[in-house]
């Protein structure tokens, strides 16, 4: 049987950059600013950084090597997510904690080998925003004396603390190593991805490939007409974090480019090609109007008129500070979009970002589509399991992922698209948008093909 001997690390680079979008939202900010701008979020160290990323090799007694990439999302940090992913660390850990786990194993079950993973914890120094204080609250006498000099020298930084605590490993890493696991089963068997997790959640072989979602980022036109040129399913995501430019008072600036794409789809596609739209607002819509769940919908209102004649989806229209109440604004908002008979969609994505998180969401029917976004879950197991729970909740999956990504996690994530066949799949990583579509599009149909050839085979 085949067997792990070694476990090889080196720095790679993600596909985009690690963005502090608390930051980018508390004001406006050239993109120019960014790369020196002093961050909100803890871990950060400018709001715009390079998005590190980890390539994890495991090393196969025949010579062969399987790759997986640690990798996490642009927006790390925000509403109950890891932190910002640092290779150097992830590397220290991988050797003291993975390292004395695989090497020498044999590559039995993926699933097996990844439940052993992502039960390894360890003890972590975090840094982690105070609690708000509330009307009402007192002040330490530390505070009193040292109210004077924080006047004289303001930080606009919010006030953090360091503490310990024992955690399972960063999802980039359980992310990176599970990819690298699913690839060297895969070896073993002399099979594709998509057929190990088949095999092993009992799922039948794909036929089909699953249709794609693209994002722009900010080049909301030049990126839309790429899109609509290459026919993909869903489009064009866009990117909230520059609330004035891309939003609007009142959501003008958004209504009248959704007005304006709506236009441009039956421009360049003709009436037989008939997208989805589907925005991503990152929580700006709760910031513009207050978290007042009517204001909000009367922009949905106006968002799902702009535009007919095509279904809309809008992810993410407020952000709530706790799970907790994050799940019950979007169960009102959906409550309130069935009693007034209105057709658009919304998705949820912040506070999803584990599989007990995503559960809640299906129980309560707090959204129409949860995007599964994969290294937030970590393991790619994960990702599979809330799919499959999304499906059985009657709930569409949307597996999603970050710009932040690589092409490899990219690769990967078309595999697991082919074998759980969510609604759709994201093309990734960057936002350049060719790149992505071809590398999600192109791996699936390869995948197909070689599924297809191996199953004649057979039966000749």
């Amino acid at each position: 049987m085949t067997r792990i001997t070694r476990i090889l690390t080196t720095p790679a680079l993600g596909g985009y950059y690690y963005d502090d979008l608390a930051a980018l939202q508390s004001q406006p900010m050239s993109v120019a600013e960014r790369y020196t701008a002093q961050p909100h979020t803890p871990g950060f160290r400018c709001v715009r950084e390079p998005a590190e990323a980890l390539s994890v090799g495991l090393v196969l007694d025949d010579g062969r090597v399987a790759w997986g990439d640690c990798v996490a999302v642009e927006f790390s940090g925000k509403a109950g997510r890891d932190p910002v992913f640092r290779s150097q660390e992830g590397m220290a850990t991988i050797q003291r904690s993975l390292a004395p786990l695989l090497e020498n194993r044999p590559l039995t079950s993926f699933r097996a080998l990844a439940a052993e993973v992502d039960a390894l914890t360890e003890s972590m120094e975090i840094e982690r925003l105070l609690p708000k204080r509330k009307a009402g609250d007192g002040f330490s006498r530390r505070e009193l004396f040292t109210a004077p000099a924080r006047l004289l020298n303001p930080d606009p930084s919010p006030p953090t603390e360091r503490v310990t605590e024992e955690r399972p490993l960063h999802t980039a890493i359980r992310y990176g190593v599970s990819q690298a696991l699913l690839q060297a089963v895969a070896l073993a068997q002399g099979t594709t991805m998509a057929e190990v997790i088949c095999r092993e959640w009992n799922l039948p072989l794909p036929q089909t490939p699953i249709p794609i979602h693209a994002q722009c980022g900010a080049d909301r036109y030049d990126g839309a007409d790429k899109m609509i040129a290459k026919r993909v399913d869903s489009l064009p995501h866009s990117l909230v974090d520059n609330i004035p430019e891309h939003i609007g008072q009142d959501a003008v600036v958004l209504t009248r480019y959704v007005r304006w794409l709506s236009a441009r789809i039956n421009e360049l596609g003709g009436e037989e090609y008939v997208p989805t739209i589907h925005l991503d607002v990152h929580g700006a819509l709760g910031e513009i109007y207050d978290h007042n769940l009517g204001r909000v919908l009367g922009a949905l209102s106006a968002l799902e008129q702009a535009a007919q004649p095509y279904p809309l989806r809008v992810e993410c229209p407020l952000i709530g500070e706790t799970r907790q109440a994050h799940i019950k604004s979007m169960q009102t908002l959906r409550d309130y979009l069935r009693i007034r008979k209105m057709k658009v969609e919304i998705v949820a994505d912040e506070w999803a970002n584990t599989l007990e998180d995503i559960g809640a969401f299906i129980e309560a029917k707090a959204a129409h589509m949860i995007q599964v976004k994969m290294p937030d879950l970590g393991s790619v197991c994960d990702a599979v399991e809330a799919v499959l729970a999304c499906q059985a909740g009657d709930v569409k999956a949307f597996l999603g992922g970050s710009c932040a990504e690589t092409d490899l996690s990219a690769r990967v994530s078309a595999h697991v698209a082919l074998a759980t066949r969510p609604e759709m799949v994201m093309a990734k990583p960057g936002m350049g948008i060719d790149e992505g579509i071809a590398i999600i599009n192109n791996e699936m149909q390869r995948t197909l093909a070689t599924i297809h050839h191996a199953q004649t085979a057979h039966e000749a």
